[in-house]
């Protein structure tokens, strides 16, 4: 399969990057990074979640960050979204003006246990609830561990199939796909991928992978010649988990980058803003650049 010619890569720093981060990060300073992301190039950005700060506290400013950068994005022609893991959530963020929701429903039983405390049956049955209640908003239904747990469990494709059929049926039209824990390879990357394709349009679908060890780039590579043509990346290669231990950020936003754009790909943004960007954000916020593009490596 021939390689895209554009990709639509979406900044999920603001959310998975910051998310796990030790050090509080201020509202206005993430309001502050999220609007820089709008000018070095990000034209999809995850901008926060709205979920218990007792279990997450880095978002338990979710309503003033989201608010404080809304007529930023909107002025810059920027989609915006949010994380949201049970109708108390996504009622928050309609109330906070937010427009399109990312619903998280594992695909690992023992993941989404300890990720919303409740079975996938249950999260389904929440979720398609709200899919129908919310008409006025576009949801996403995001798989976290659709290429493997953790945890041991088995992620069998058929499920993944069901979860698609299900939301399909109350008129989901978009999909997330993530390697949680980074435990994902290009064979098995390119196996889930190719069911799915089977019974969607893969056009629908994008991937967020992370780096755990050190596979993200090669599993995004498989991604592309699967037809995927939208891929989630993190600025610095921040990001994690909290409930899955160990678990290493996404891609770097910056790593993603220098790949597309020497492969001939069309992003549109700025890879040395970005690289600036990062260094300043890693210095305010005590943060390393894990990135190859940022620690390493100077762009030829």
């Amino acid at each position: 399969m021939s390689m895209p010619k554009k990709v639509v890569v979406a900044e999920v720093c603001p959310r998975d990057g910051w998310q796990n981060h030790p050090v509080h990060i201020p509202a206005e300073i993430k309001i502050k990074y999220i609007k820089k992301m709008v000018d070095y190039g990000a034209r999809k950005i995850e901008v926060t979640s709205f979920v218990s700060p007792k279990y997450v506290p880095q978002m338990g400013d979710a309503k003033e960050v989201f608010q404080g950068v809304q007529s930023y994005l909107d002025e810059h022609g920027v989609t915006s979204f949010v994380l949201a893991l049970n109708k108390r959530g996504v009622e928050d963020a309609r109330a906070a003006g937010v427009r399109n929701v990312n619903f998280v429903l594992s695909a690992s039983e023992e993941h989404n246990l300890r990720n919303s405390r409740r079975t996938i049956q249950q999260s389904l049955d929440a979720f398609k609830d709200l899919a129908k209640e919310a008409q006025d908003l576009h949801i996403i239904l995001s798989m976290p561990c659709a290429f493997g747990s953790p945890f041991g469990d088995e992620v069998p494709l058929d499920r993944l199939r069901w979860l698609i059929d299900e939301a399909e049926q109350v008129g989901v039209e978009e999909f997330g796909i993530a390697d949680t824990a980074g435990i994902s390879n290009p064979e098995n990357t390119r196996r889930v991928l190719r069911a799915i394709r089977e019974y969607t349009d893969i056009s629908k679908v994008s991937l967020h992978m992370h780096d755990t060890y050190g596979m993200g780039l090669a599993n995004a590579y498989v991604g592309l010649e699967e037809g995927i043509t939208a891929l989630d990346s993190s600025l610095a290669g921040m990001g994690g988990c909290p409930f899955v231990p160990g678990a290493k950020g996404n891609i770097a936003t910056e790593d993603l980058l220098y790949m597309l754009h020497d492969m001939g790909i069309d992003t549109g943004y700025d890879l040395n803003l970005v690289n600036q960007t990062a260094a300043e954000m890693a210095g305010e916020i005590q943060a390393s650049v894990v990135s190859c593009q940022g620690s390493l490596c100077k762009h030829r």
